[in-house]
C-alpha cells in the first residue's frame, strides 16, 4: 500500500478562514491572563456552525503530560481534549493560506490546558506544538495558526485563544486548526513530552474510534513484494523489489553494551526488530545502506525511525548485522534489519513503513503479530 505524502507541522504562521461561526471564541479583552479568564479561558459561541461539519469519535479526557519550550524547560500540564470536529474543504477555499493547503479538510480540536506545575509557563500559547493530529495514512496534520476575521474574532472557526503565560494552577480553554488530505481519516491525537516527533520521549495518545479500521484497509501483508524506490547514488534511483520478512520484539538487555544514541525513554523502552529484504535487479552492485529509511507505524499513530549502530558481527538475537558494509550485486538480494525503541507501555507496533527515495510518502505493510 502506498500512503499519501508526510504533511510537515507547520511553523508559526497565519491563515484566516473567515466567513465562519466559531468553534471557540477570541480571548477576553485585552492582555488578561488565564487567572482573569479563569477556568474557562475562551469565549463559547452560540452561533450555529455549517451542517458541513462532523463530530468525531476522539476519546476525550485529562492527560498529565510535560510540556517543552523551546529553551528545552520543562512544564507539567494537563491536557483536557473536549471535541475534534471535521470541517469542509470549502472552510479552505477562501482561506489566506499557502497554495499546499488549498483543497486540504480542516479538524478543528478544542481542549484545555491547566498547568499543574509550580512554575509559570512563558509562552503558554505554544503548549499545542507539542500536539500532533494523526491521519489514518499516518500523515500529520498541518497546523493551521488563524488570524483575520471581523472584530471579536466572530468569523474564525476556531481561534486559538491561548494567554501569553500561564500561572501555576490556572487554565485556559483553546481551539487549534490542522489540515488533512481529502479523503484520510484520523487516526490519533498524540502529545510528545520532549518536543520532538517520534524521538522516544513520553507520549499521550487519544485514539479515534475507527481510526485503526481504516488505516488498516489496503495494507500490504507481510511476505508481499512492493517495489521499493531506492537511493543507488550518483543521482540514481531504482525501483527494486521489497518484502517484510518479519517484525521481533527485543529486550532492553539486547542492546546492553551497544554505542547507542538512546534517551532516558528510548532505555527503558521495547526495542522491536524489522527486517526486510530488497533485490537489486540494477545493473550494478548496490550499497546496502537502505534501514534508516524503514519506519515502525504504532497503533497510537506514531512513525518510529529505526537506529543501525551496527558494525560488522554486532550479535543482537533476531537482528543480524551481516548487510553492514555489503554490496548486493546485480540479481542478488540482502536482508536489512533496524531497531525500533518503543517507548509507550500502551503502544504496539501496527505497520512497517518505508520511505522512499525521491517521492513523499510511504508504502506499507501489516506489521505480523
Amino acid at each position: 500500500m502506498r500512503l499519501s505524502s508526510y504533511v510537515k507541522r507547520a511553523a508559526m504562521g497565519a491563515a484566516a478562514i473567515p466567513l465562519l461561526a466559531g468553534c471557540a471564541g477570541e480571548q477576553g479583552a485585552g492582555e488578561q491572563g488565564a487567572g482573569e479568564q479563569g477556568a474557562g479561558g475562551a469565549v463559547e459561541r452560540a452561533a450555529e456552525r455549517p451542517a458541513s461539519w462532523t463530530d468525531l469519535p476522539v476519546r476525550t479526557g485529562a492527560r498529565d503530560v510535560v510540556h517543552t519550550d523551546t529553551e528545552h524547560r520543562s512544564y507539567e500540564v494537563k491536557i483536557t481534549v473536549k471535541s475534534l470536529v471535521r470541517g469542509s474543504q470549502e472552510d479552505m477555499r477562501e482561506a489566506r493560506a499557502d497554495e499546499e493547503l488549498k483543497g486540504m479538510v480542516p479538524h478543528y480540536l478544542t481542549f484545555e490546558v491547566t498547568n499543574t506545575g509550580r512554575k509559570k509557563i512563558p509562552a503558554a500559547y505554544m503548549v499545542d506544538s507539542n500536539l500532533a493530529l494523526n491521519g489514518t495514512d499516518w500523515t500529520r496534520g498541518e497546523g493551521v495558526y488563524i488570524s483575520g476575521g471581523r472584530a471579536g474574532g466572530v468569523d474564525l472557526p476556531c481561534a486559538d485563544t491561548a494567554p501569553k503565560t500561564l500561572a501555576p494552577g490556572d487554565s485556559y480553554k483553546t481551539c487549534v486548526t490542522y489540515a488533512l488530505p481529502a479523503g484520510v481519516g484520523v487516526l490519533s491525537l498524540t502529545h510528545n513530552a520532549d518536543g520532538y516527533l517520534d524521538k522516544g520521549g513520553a507520549v499521550a495518545t487519544w485514539p479515534v474510534e475507527g481510526g485503526l479500521e481504516a488505516a488498516s484497509a489496503g495494507l500490504a501483508e507481510p511476505g508481499d513484494i512492493i517495489r521499493v524506490r531506492w537511493d543507488a547514488g550518483e543521482d540514481d534511483v531504482l525501483e527494486l523489489p521489497a518484502t517484510l520478512v518479519s517484525v521481533r520484539r527485543g529486550s532492553a538487555a539486547d542492546l546492553a553494551g551497544l554505542d547507542l544514541d538512546l534517551n532516558e525513554n528510548e532505555r527503558r523502552g521495547v526495542p522491536y526488530y524489522v527486517s526486510v529484504t530488497y533485490t537489486n535487479t540494477g545493473p550494478k552492485d548496490l550499497y546496502a545502506d537502505q534501514a534508516d529509511r524503514v519506519r515502525l507505524l504504532t497503533e497510537g499513530g506514531r512513525q518510529i525511525q529505526g537506529k543501525t549502530p551496527f558494525v560488522l558481527d554486532t550479535k543482537i538475537p533476531g537482528c543480524p548485522s551481516d548487510w553492514v558494509a555489503r554490496t548486493i550485486p546485480p540479481g542478488d538480494s540482502v536482508t536489512e534489519c533496524s531497531i525500533h525503541l518503543v517507548t509507550d507501555d500502551s503502544d504496539k507496533p501496527f505497520a512497517v513503513g518505508i520511505a522512499e527515495a525521491g517521492r513523499p510518502g510511504l508504502v506499507a505493510w501489516r506489521a505480523p503479530h
